[in-house]
């Protein structure tokens, strides 16, 4: 089920709904489910198109930003921005072999979900979108149909599978799914009441006067929230625990599917839109989005203080990330609060991969005032983003001024701030200077005992050596990193990432491919330093004459710095461009399209497993021998896949990667081959 709607009751009638949408699907590209607010329109489609494989599910609800939309769809797709290509060409690239888009909850967008839309299906010929609003895109070749009323019987039946008494389901007058759950949760509302607005008033006016000002301020919360964020903008609130439950007992609240730790909730739209107005009414909206303000900087604050961020504060970040927007879009960049709450919102973007769109709001606000007003987290990642994307001159205007930045004074923040000038002046090619600033970041580092920083910043220098020349030197330090161990998957992934360039610059190619293929398979999917532990792979294979899988890394690889518009240093881009010639020209231009297409296919579990199992001397895996057991017998990838219980393309997939992995070049070859080691 979606994270934005409720699985608590099954969906009941919409039978006609269901047949006629099915029916327009096959037929048409463009279908929307058409009603008001509280009709059931989102849990319709997610019934009619649940998340599997070739279906994408976008939720608009909480996007109050027409100029994020693009962004909103990367991100539901999990694909980054490439350089210079705008956002919505790579979603139209990642949208391509897609079958199905789900766009749930446009009518506050309608413009430009309509432009998307109209874009997605000129390009993407295999895609159909079904799309919930109030009112339809009103676009060329749109197949509306009317979610509204349900007929007596049905709501009836939902009002009793909602919990309500069935001496009283007759008495429903509204006949929309949210007033009915409403209604079944109040079975003392009066018949005359039941229509949706009313419902909420009725429900709203039997709170009491606590209770209403509580749930007035928690519409200014977008989508997802904590039990903390609720508290906060509850201002007086004594146990914001009971009043949840309070809430959800009343359906004025719903609790949100979340991977999170913690409880998250959510309001409904139209209780949150009623929430609204109410608060407006009372002139209490101002100081309420105040309080939001205030209680989200200082969390971002006390995280900054911090010596490491952890992946669960990482995740609690993501999770407020439309909190974090909607603020920001109603302070002014001169309030101080600003600066902290961008900086958080380009921390999730870089954490994502999404590094340009995080540089273009980073650099529009660090536009405003002088560097010196702006929050060190910002600068921080700023500086790294720049360094990231190959501007060092930026990269070390923006780390001069961390270091000259009055947070300094902090331990913590001294040694962070010299690590980015390390990094920013190796940018500009000043590698002695790198070299100081780095070391007082260790030195610092090591004296405040903390064991993340203390790896990150070790990983950083033995790099550094590296690049220097001194290999010696670099050993010793990338070994005392990587003596950490797995502090988390981003950290190992780097030092791993060194461990192994510094192999292969000394000649050991199996202690380098071990490093590689550990921090692969270890690591994190989302670490800037995949593609460079994907191009180490590639290399050993170059080296190791096996020139296809070769290509197929590197292909892979490219792809990966494409979307995350990583650029990587003059030495080693050096050892990447050889070890990529050498493999073309062996594996010749043939062999090499081939190798390209699997490595643009492969996607971070593909890669995994090609990577663990793809060894030119090794066995097969037992799935890729049954496959190459049966085209011994002839067998079509159809027909091996109905043999399987796999998929076509999933056939094709093994054949594609056993014909690499084995230096073949037909399935007559992989055939004769089978037939002789049986």
């Amino acid at each position: 089920m979606w994270s934005s709607v409720s699985a608590r009751t099954r969906l009941v009638g919409r039978e006609r709904e269901l047949t006629a949408v099915r029916r327009l699907l096959r037929k048409h590209r463009l279908v929307a489910l058409v009603g008001p607010g509280g009709s059931g329109k989102s849990r319709l489609a997610a019934e009619l198109c649940p998340v599997e494989p070739g279906t994408a599910v976008v939720e608009l609800e909480s996007v109050h930003r027409p100029d994020l939309l693009w962004h909103v769809i990367a991100f539901s797709l999990n694909v980054w921005e490439e350089p210079g290509s705008p956002l919505h060409a790579t979603v139209v690239r990642a949208l391509s072999e897609h079958r199905v888009l789900v766009l749930d909850n446009c009518e506050h967008l309608i413009r430009e979900a309509a432009a998307a839309v109209t874009e997605l299906l000129a390009h993407c010929p295999r895609l159909r979108v079904l799309v919930t609003s109030r009112e339809p895109l009103d676009l060329a070749g749109e197949m509306c149909v009317d979610v509204g009323l349900l007929p007596p019987a049905d709501a009836r039946a939902l009002f009793v599978a909602c919990g309500g008494s069935p001496e009283l389901a007759d008495s429903v007058v509204d006949h929309l799914p949210l007033a009915i759950e409403l209604a079944a949760a109040r079975t003392d509302v009066p018949a005359r009441h039941r229509d949706l607005d009313a419902v909420i008033r009725w429900s709203y006016d039997l709170l009491d006067p606590a209770e209403q000002a509580a749930l007035r301020r928690l519409s200014v919360l977008v989508g997802d929230f904590d039990l903390e964020l609720a508290a906060a903008v509850c201002a007086g609130a004594d146990d914001v625990v009971q009043l949840m439950a309070t809430f959800r007992a009343k359906s004025l609240v719903v609790r949100s599917q979340s991977s999170s730790r913690s409880a998250r909730f959510r309001l409904l739209e139209s209780i949150r839109l009623f929430g609204l107005a109410r608060l407006a009414e009372s002139g209490e909206t101002d100081a309420t989005v105040d309080r939001l303000a205030t209680a989200l900087t200082r969390m971002i604050r006390t995280v900054a203080a911090a010596p490491s961020i952890s992946d669960e504060t990482n995740t609690w970040l993501g999770g407020h990330e439309h909190q974090l927007l909607h603020v920001i879009a109603r302070l002014p960049p001169s309030d101080p609060r600003h600066t902290w709450l961008v900086a958080a919102v380009v921390h999730v973007w870089h954490l994502r991969g999404s590094y340009v769109e995080a540089m273009r709001l980073a650099s529009t606000t660090l536009a405003s005032g002088p560097l010196s007003s702006h929050s060190e987290v910002l600068l921080f990642r700023a500086s790294w983003l720049a360094g990231t994307a190959g501007d060092g001159a930026e990269a070390l205007r923006l780390a001069e001024a961390l270091v000259a930045h009055p947070s300094t004074r902090h331990p913590i923040w001294e040694a962070r701030a010299w690590n980015t000038l390390g990094h920013a002046r190796s940018k500009v090619g000043d590698l002695d200077g790198a070299r100081s600033a780095t070391e007082h970041a260790v030195v610092a580092a090591r004296a405040q005992g903390n064991e993340r920083l203390l790896m990150t910043f070790l990983n950083n220098y033995a790099w550094l050596l590296m690049r220097i020349g001194d290999l010696d030197a670099a050993s010793a330090v990338i070994d005392e990193s990587l003596r950490w161990g797995a502090l988390d998957g981003h950290r190992w992934m780097f030092a791993k990432h060194t461990a192994g360039a510094i192999a292969l610059r000394r000649g050991a190619l199996d202690l380098a491919e071990q490093h590689f293929v550990v921090a692969l398979l270890e690591g994190s999917s989302s670490c800037a330093a995949l593609s460079g532990v994907l191009e180490g792979l590639g290399i050993v294979a170059a080296h190791r004459q096996q020139p296809e899988r070769a290509v197929v890394l590197m292909t892979a690889a490219a792809a990966t710095r494409r979307s995350r518009a990583a650029r990587s240093e003059p030495p080693w881009t050096h050892m990447v461009a050889s070890a990529r010639e050498l493999a073309v020209l062996e594996a010749g231009e043939r062999r090499a399209a081939r190798a390209r297409q699997l490595g643009e296919r492969l996607d971070f579990a593909g890669l995994q497993e090609y990577v663990s199992s793809v060894r030119r001397d090794d066995p097969l895996t037992s799935r890729q021998q049954q496959i190459a057991d049966l085209v011994v017998d002839g067998l079509t990838n159809q027909e091996i896949g109905t043999r399987l219980g796999i998929s076509t393309g999933t056939v094709r997939s093994h054949v594609t990667q056993m014909l690499t992995r084995l230096g073949l070049s037909s399935r007559t070859q992989l055939a004769a081959r089978t037939a002789r080691v049986r």
